[in-house]
């Protein structure tokens, strides 16, 4: 059975269908593509994940990144539009953040596809709830819920963290990401919302603070213009940086707060 998080994979066996019926060029970059895919696999380093030392790791991933965005120019067959260089990121963050949640006892859980990530009051009595999904790049939360007026013992994954990833990011996508990001904490006020970048494209000198947006990692630490000019390849540390936030923020709520009466004592009723 497919894990609908390994999105990359899941496109490589989709691609790998296809290409039956194609050239032997493209079935010939395909194989490429499959074993460069093998071998980045390979270079992850489970100690280095748990360690957040993610250096050699990152080594192969931009090595395999670098190796589809290739591909990407060379042949239609990779077209952007497929998704092909765009899932790899998604999924090697799932595989980092489910290894090393679940090797610490975190609860985690992921979805991708048809992510809740609004819930209000419906119109009328016959529809109690709207709901609404949309396909995210990933999501991870650690319970489930049952699904407000849908059918008995439906369930949704109560979103934790929401990850937008992106190869650049400008200031119209900022904007439209910032609506998503407040639109999902109407419904989950806990919730936060991350975006993942290779590169950026809008001005540092504003204050992004104030938006619904929690965070924003840029990947390459580079501006799309210089980024065109000369790529500077994905940085370890931001990834590590990630990694922990995420692996803080998830340990964290799985931490009892205990009743309102004990947080008394250290005056914070709240967070306390």
């Amino acid at each position: 059975m497919r894990n609908p998080n390994l999105s990359h994979k899941n496109n490589l066996i989709q691609k790998k269908r296809r290409a039956a019926a194609e050239s032997e060029e493209i079935q010939s970059l395909l194989n490429s593509a499959i074993s460069g895919y093998a071998q980045y696999i390979r270079g992850i380093s489970a100690r280095g994940v748990l360690d957040y030392d993610l250096a050699s790791t990152v080594h192969h991933l931009n090595s395999y990144v670098d190796k589809t965005k290739e591909l990407e120019k060379e042949n239609s067959f990779f077209n952007w539009r497929s998704d092909f260089a765009g899932s790899v990121i998604p999924e090697f963050l799932y595989r980092i953040f489910s290894f090393n949640l679940t090797r610490l006892g975190v609860a985690n859980h992921f979805s991708t596809r048809d992510s809740v990530v609004e819930v209000t009051l419906g119109s009328n009595q016959g529809e109690p709830f709207n709901v609404r999904k949309k396909n995210q790049d990933l999501c991870v939360g650690n319970t489930y819920c049952p699904l407000p007026g849908g059918p008995e013992g439906q369930f949704f994954l109560v979103p934790s963290i929401v990850f937008e990833v992106k190869t650049n990011i400008d200031i119209n996508k900022l904007s439209g990401l910032d609506f998503s990001a407040e639109r999902l904490k109407r419904s989950f006020p806990g919730a936060k919302y991350f975006l993942v970048t290779e590169t950026v494209d809008f001005s540092l000198s504003d204050n992004y603070a104030s938006t619904s947006i929690d965070e924003i990692y840029c990947l390459r630490k580079q501006m799309r213009s210089a980024a065109r000019r000369d790529r500077a390849p994905l940085q370890h540390e931001v990834f590590e940086s990630l990694l922990r936030d995420v692996t803080d923020i998830m340990a964290a709520q799985m931490i009892t707060r205990g009743h309102v009466y004990e947080r008394l004592e250290s005056g914070r009723l709240i967070d306390g």
